[in-house]
């Protein structure tokens, strides 16, 4: 589905399919040290087989990702991929992780696919997000801020918090405000 940015770009979002592989891999290699270590909160240069399976043969149900490509660059490339991951425990929550292109970060990109996965989430019986991260990426807190009238943050140590975003809070608070005739009638 083409979706319009901010600033007036127009950005294709998608589910991811298998044949994402070689994409997540070309995506890895031309993050920032610093984009690296906001996502994985360590170095990392490479995926392995299974990893490039895992994260592109998913359910869509337990595990949803999506992708985007911006169709006006010449060569294809991945420019953010967000994911969620129900956790096994606790079905109604879910580990979400957003990542964006360095020259693709700070235009609206994160935070049309925080909305799109938080929907997708609902849909499916999924009721928080849980994300960790460094403590110092104010931008990964400010997305999830988005999520949530509700957003819990747990110190885990070494520079990391937990976050907790309430999505029915979201839910609720995203609907528009319906006239007060209209309250009373129900």
């Amino acid at each position: 589905m083409l979706e319009r940015l901010p600033d007036g770009a127009s950005i294709l979002i998608r589910p991811i399919r298998a044949d994402d592989k070689r994409f997540l891999e070309d995506g890895l290699r031309q993050l920032s040290d610093e984009s690296v270590h906001r996502r994985f909160l360590s170095p990392k240069r490479s995926f392995s087989r299974a990893e490039l399976r895992y994260l592109t043969e998913v359910n869509g149900r337990d595990h949803a990702a999506l992708v985007a490509e911006y169709p006006g660059e010449p060569v294809r490339r991945l420019i953010a991929v967000g994911r969620f991951v129900r956790l096994h425990d606790d079905p109604q929550v879910a580990e979400a992780a957003i990542t964006v292109c360095d020259d693709w970060q700070g235009r609206g990109v994160g935070s049309l696919f925080a909305e799109r996965l938080a929907a997708e989430a609902r849909l499916v019986g999924i009721r928080r997000f849980t994300a960790t991260m460094a403590s110092e990426n104010v931008a990964a807190h400010r997305l999830m801020e988005k999520l949530t009238a509700h957003l819990e943050e747990q110190p885990v140590g070494y520079g990391v918090s937990e976050l907790v975003a309430d999505l029915e809070d979201a839910a609720v608070r995203k609907q528009p405000a319906r006239p007060a005739a209209q309250r009373s009638a129900d």
